[in-house]
């Protein structure tokens, strides 16, 4: 069991704000402070700090902080293991694409598997990532771009990012310019889902945004996007298999625009990670 006042550390990290942090916690302020101190002396390092009258992280607190979600996932692991039955129960998050059109088969066959249970969650980088911190999952599946420094990780896979229409579009199976694109209506995930990340960056290094284009259209669910591209002319940016998924929509490809994006085996603490990964991926 963690001690108390690494629960206040957590509680501080997360909330950046003495007075929310001691209100979380059912605290006075100068015992959250108190708490704070203690670590700092008994690590000899300053964990934060004030630049006038805001609170900002040290690069030890940074360390600290993984460190400490590193030994919650091990904690809970061993809970997990005082049960006396043999089901193998692996809690894993995945982001959208991952978890609607890629890993499917993967999580089919674990689940045949006897004495094999899972919960999945499907959801956006931001939100799975948090979880992770929050020690609610074992490990997650990322797509595309995420803070390396604060999470162990190792590469899964690394897939196309290509344009995606309608059969019946002037640009299916085509090469176009990226001018072209912006004459075009487009449909894109939400803020800081891992393809939008993607494709932001990627038009942003060429002076661009998605401003540039003719309209643009944010849905959260890929499968609606798919639906929105094979009946309105709208294009999109996606990884390739979402294409292979349908027979109504196409891929196209953006001159000197070749993008690819990793999937990432993402979690906290390597060693628990890396053995329930296996159980599912082989």
């Amino acid at each position: 069991m963690l001690d108390y006042r690494v629960s206040t550390f957590l509680t501080l990290y997360d909330e950046m704000n003495y007075r929310r942090t001691a209100e979380r916690l059912n605290m006075t302020q100068p015992g959250v402070t108190q708490h704070i101190h203690y670590l700092e002396n008994y690590y000899g390092v300053k964990l934060f700090e004030y630049n006038g009258r805001t609170l900002s992280r040290t690069k030890n607190a940074k360390q600290l902080k993984r460190y400490f979600d590193s030994i919650k996932v091990q904690e809970k692991d061993v809970c997990t293991s005082f049960c006396t039955n043999d089901l193998v129960h692996i809690t894993v998050g995945a982001t959208k694409t991952i978890g609607e059109f890629v890993i499917v088969p993967e999580v089919r066959r674990f689940l045949m598997t006897p004495n094999c249970n899972m919960d999945l969650y499907v959801d956006n980088t931001e939100t799975l990532l948090h979880m992770l911190e929050q020690s609610k999952l074992d490990f997650a599946v990322i797509e595309g771009v995420f803070d390396k420094s604060r999470y162990g990780y190792h590469l899964y896979k690394k897939e196309s990012f290509v344009g995606i229409c309608a059969k019946n579009h002037p640009f299916a199976n085509w090469e176009v310019t990226l001018e072209d694109l912006f004459h075009e209506k487009i449909v894109v995930r939400e803020p800081f889902s891992g393809t939008r990340m993607l494709l932001q960056n990627a038009i942003t290094d060429r002076g661009f945004s998605l401003d540039s284009f003719k309209q643009c259209t944010s849905i959260n669910n890929f499968s609606v996007i798919c639906d929105v591209v094979a009946n309105t002319h709208a294009i999109t940016f996606a990884y390739e298999p979402i294409a292979r998924c349908r027979d109504d929509i196409t891929t196209f490809t953006v001159s000197d625009f070749q993008i690819s994006g990793e999937f990432n085996f993402v979690y906290c603490n390597e060693h628990i990670a890396r053995k329930k990964i296996e159980a599912i991926f082989n």
